[in-house]
């Protein structure tokens, strides 16, 4: 199933891979197995993982918690990789909303309460990952699944949020670092765009611009609703004056920036697009909770008790 979370995902994303980049060794942590899943250890460190990890999702997050919760991605995970199912950090949106939901806050909370809690970014992707790939695989095995006109438009009553969606046309503006430029090259690089920044206030002759002075890749222009960008990107976006730049910020090729060339209320087409996938994201989490009952009673457990 495609979500219309990407945005606030491709941030996480990026916020996993700057927290893994200083996080210790798994070998210099001491660690004991309290459980097996089908042979698959579960240890104390993963207990204080997921406890925390459970905390800030604003889920019930005791040792008791923690282990059921572990069960359950074991399990999940033993069934996903029979078909090789891979869900990359980019692709957690509709996830991230799941909890988010879930746990009363917006998706931006959620993202913001995993990042400061000295988490493991592993072991918080491993649980995204499994939880979106077993999603998939339930939608996969009811793919008869629809979502009624009724069901819409009670969805669309339901949540106020649906009626104030926009879409947003945006192209965006790339500096490249290579890696060998080092501090300095990034530096020289943020100069760079705010430069552009500066000259940049319509996207007729601010893309022009870019490309006249050389060293700016400009990609193709591109239409998302608010849904798809989530919260943290929208706010930025609202905040930019039509025609304008974003703010720069690093990415995996260099600083880049966002191009806001048009921003209108989203119409109703694009608000019963997004209350469908609403309805239908909790639909096939039901059926992905009732054929995880079925793998677990199917699964050797084994507790240690320690």
């Amino acid at each position: 199933m495609k979500g219309n979370f990407g945005g606030s995902a491709r941030l996480f994303a990026l916020v996993l891979m700057a927290l893994a980049a200083c996080w210790p060794a798994a070998g210099a942590r001491a660690q004991s197995v309290v459980a097996t899943v089908n042979g698959d250890a579960i240890t104390t460190y993963d207990i204080a993982q997921r406890a925390r990890l459970l905390r800030a999702i604003g889920q019930p997050s005791s040792s008791s918690a923690a282990l059921e919760s572990l069960i359950e991605s074991r399990v999940k995970a033993t069934e996903i990789n029979k078909y090789q199912i891979h869900i990359s950090a980019s692709q957690f949106g509709p996830t991230i909303h799941y909890f988010a939901e879930k746990g009363h806050m917006s998706d931006a909370q959620l993202q913001q309460r995993v990042a400061a809690a000295h988490i493991d970014p592993k072991h918080v992707e491993n649980f995204f990952a499994i939880h979106q790939a077993f999603v998939l695989y339930a939608r996969a095995r009811n793919r008869a699944v629809e979502v009624s006109r009724e069901a819409v438009d009670a969805e669309i009553a339901r949540d106020k949020s649906i009626s104030k969606e926009k879409t947003y046309t945006l192209r965006q503006v790339v500096l490249i670092v290579p890696p060998s430029a080092g501090a300095a090259g990034l530096q020289a690089a943020v100069k760079k765009m705010a430069a552009l920044r500066a000259r940049f206030t319509n996207c007729e002759t601010g893309v022009k611009i870019a490309t006249e002075m050389g060293d700016f890749v400009v990609r193709d222009p591109i239409t998302r609703t608010s849904s798809q960008l989530g919260d943290q990107l929208t706010a930025l976006l609202d905040k930019t004056p039509l025609g304008h730049l974003s703010g720069p910020n690093r990415d995996s090729t260099g600083i880049a920036a966002v191009a806001v060339c048009e921003r209108k209320a989203a119409g109703s087409d694009a608000e019963r697009k997004l209350a469908q996938d609403k309805v239908l994201q909790r639909i096939v989490e039901k059926q992905a909770d009732a054929l995880y009952a079925d793998l677990r009673a199917r699964a050797v457990i084994v507790k240690t008790g320690k």
